[in-house]
C-alpha cells in the first residue's frame, strides 16, 4: 500500500510540474500579439517599440537630467525620487524590443528575406548598447528563452561590447545579400523605405559609436577602429532619424509628448556652462545663437534650474526656470545617429592620433553641422547665415589648428546632443568627465536595476541600488566619471 502511495505521490508531483511550466510559458506569452505576422507587419512595429520604447523612453528624460542637459522642476527635483520610473521603462522597454526584433529576425531568416534579418540584427545591437550603457550588466546570451532560462544570466558589459560589433558585421553581411526587392523591405521601413545602402551607413556608424565609447579602455585602437567605421558612414546629408510623427499626442515625437504631457524638464547647469565655455566670461549666454532659440524665458532672462534642488514648475513655457523649446514640438523628428556626431567622433579620434589638422577639419565640419540642425524640431526657426557666421567668427569657437583641444570637441557636441540624444550625452558625460556636474546628490554611474528584475531573477547584482548608484566602484569599465 505504501508504494502504491508513493507511485501515485511522484505522479501526481511530475503531472503537476508539467501543468506548472506549461502555465508559466503561457503567462510569458502576450495574448494580444500576433504570433504569426508577415514581416512588413513585424517590421513597423519593431522599429516603433524601438523608437518609442528605447530611444524615447523615460530613460532617456532621466538621462538629460543626470547629464544636466535639463533639470526636474517636479514635486521631488532629485534623480533618487524618479528613478523607479527611468529604470524600470528603460529596462522593459530594451526588453520588449529584443523581443520583437529576435521574433522578426527568425521569421526572415526561415523566409531568406535578408533585408528585415539585416535591419533586425542592427537594431538589437543599438537596442542592447543601450541596455549596457545605461546598466552596465545585462542578460542577454539566455534573455527572451521563455521557460529555458526562467532567471537567466547577467553578462558582463565588457562581453557584450564584442557581441554588439559582431552583430553590427552581421547586419552589413546581410544588408548585401538583399540583392532582390522581395528580399527587403519596402515602404513598411519607416526609417529609409528599404534602403539597405542606408542601413549599412547606419550599421558603420554604430561601430564607430561603439568603438569610441572605449576611449579609456584602448585610446590607439579604438580611434583607428572608430575611423575605419565612420569612412563607410554617412555622407552630410544622411542621418538615423525617426521623422514620422505628427502633432497629434497619438502619434507625436515621444519626448516631447512627455514634456507636454507633464512638463518636469527644465534647463539645466550642464548646457549653459557649455555653453559658456565658448563666450566671453562676462557675455550673455545668447552669444550662442542656439540659446535664442531653445530656451524660453522668463522676465526677458534665460534662468536654468538648479539640478537636483529645483522648485516645483511644471509649466511648459516656465514660470520659474526657463523650459526647452525643442520639447514643446510633438511633430519633431527623432535624430537617432547623425552625420554631425560621426564628424565630433572623427576629430577626437584624430586628435587622439595626433593628427591635428584632420582633428580640426572633422571639427569644424562638425560644428557646422550641428549649427544647421539647431531647428530641427522645427525649421522656420532655422538659425540665420550671418548668426552662424558671428558665432563661428569666435576664436574660442574654431580655434583652429593649433588651439583645438578635447574639450571644444566634447562640449560642442554635448551642446549639439540637446536636443532629443540625451543618452549620449549622458554616455559622453560618464566616459570623459568634460563637465563638472552640480548635482549636489553626485552623478549616477548607471541606472539601478529596476525593483521588478530584483524580484524575480535571484542573479540580479545585488550591490547596485538607488544608493550605491554614485558610488565610484559602479562606474561601467569605459567610465572615467
Amino acid at each position: 500500500m505504501k508504494r502504491i502511495h508513493l507511485f501515485t505521490a511522484l505522479l501526481i508531483s511530475f503531472l503537476l510540474t508539467a501543468c506548472s511550466d506549461e502555465i508559466l510559458n503561457e503567462i510569458d506569452t502576450n495574448p494580444n500579439q500576433l504570433t504569426d505576422a508577415p514581416l512588413n507587419t513585424l517590421l513597423p512595429s519593431a522599429l516603433m517599440t524601438t523608437v518609442y520604447q528605447v530611444a524615447g523612453s523615460s530613460a532617456a528624460i532621466g538621462s538629460s537630467s543626470m547629464a544636466e542637459l535639463t533639470a526636474l522642476t517636479g514635486v521631488t527635483s532629485r534623480i533618487q525620487g524618479e528613478i523607479s520610473l527611468y529604470n524600470t521603462t528603460g529596462w522593459e522597454g530594451g526588453y520588449i524590443a529584443l523581443g520583437a526584433l529576435k521574433d522578426m529576425r527568425r521569421k526572415a531568416e526561415a523566409e531568406q528575406k535578408w533585408g528585415y534579418a539585416a535591419i533586425a540584427d542592427i537594431l538589437t545591437a543599438y537596442t542592447l548598447a543601450h541596455l549596457t550603457d545605461l546598466f552596465g550588466d545585462v542578460p542577454y546570451s539566455q534573455a527572451l528563452a521563455g521557460s529555458e532560462y526562467r532567471q537567466p544570466a547577467f553578462d558582463k558589459a565588457e562581453t557584450l561590447y564584442p557581441e554588439m560589433q559582431k552583430l553590427l558585421d552581421s547586419g552589413i553581411q546581410l544588408a548585401d545579400r538583399a540583392t532582390t526587392a522581395g528580399q527587403r523591405p519596402g515602404r513598411d521601413d519607416l526609417i529609409f523605405a528599404g534602403n539597405m545602402t542606408l542601413w549599412k551607413k547606419t550599421a558603420y556608424g554604430l561601430k564607430a559609436r561603439l568603438f569610441n565609447r572605449l576611449s579609456n579602455v584602448n585610446p590607439q585602437q579604438s580611434a583607428q577602429q572608430a575611423l575605419a567605421a565612420i569612412a563607410n558612414s554617412f555622407a552630410p546629408n544622411e542621418s538615423f532619424t525617426a521623422a514620422i510623427y505628427t502633432s497629434s499626442p497619438n502619434n507625436a515625437n515621444p519626448l516631447a509628448n512627455a514634456q507636454n504631457t507633464q512638463p518636469l524638464s527644465a534647463v539645466g547647469n550642464g548646457i549653459i556652462s557649455a555653453m559658456r565655455f565658448f563666450l566671453n566670461e562676462s557675455e550673455d549666454i545668447t552669444g550662442d545663437p542656439r540659446a535664442g532659440i531653445w530656451f524660453t524665458r522668463i522676465g526677458g532672462r534665460i534662468i536654468p534650474a538648479p539640478n537636483g534642488r529645483a522648485a516645483t514648475d511644471i509649466t511648459i513655457g516656465g514660470t520659474l526656470y526657463s523650459k526647452p523649446q525643442h520639447l514643446r514640438e510633438r511633430a519633431a523628428p527623432q535624430p537617432l545617429l547623425t552625420f554631425a556626431e560621426l564628424k565630433f567622433i572623427e576629430a577626437e579620434a584624430h586628435l587622439r592620433l595626433g593628427d591635428r589638422a584632420k582633428a580640426n577639419a572633422a571639427y569644424e565640419a562638425a560644428v557646422a553641422s550641428a549649427l544647421s540642425q539647431a531647428a530641427s524640431y522645427n525649421p522656420s526657426q532655422a538659425l540665420p547665415a550671418a548668426q552662424i557666421a558671428a558665432y563661428t567668427g569666435r576664436a574660442k569657437v574654431l580655434p583652429g589648428e593649433a588651439g583645438l583641444t578635447l574639450n571644444h570637441i566634447l562640449l560642442q557636441k554635448y551642446i549639439f546632443f540637446f536636443v532629443f540624444q540625451p543618452i549620449e550625452a549622458y554616455n559622453d558625460v560618464r566616459r570623459t568627465a568634460m563637465l563638472t556636474m552640480t548635482d549636489p546628490d553626485g552623478t549616477p554611474k548607471r541606472l539601478p536595476y529596476p525593483d521588478l528584475e530584483r524580484g524575480r531573477n535571484g542573479q540580479t547584482p545585488a550591490t547596485i541600488n538607488e544608493q550605491t548608484m554614485y558610488d565610484a566602484a559602479n562606474r561601467l569599465f569605459w567610465a572615467k566619471l
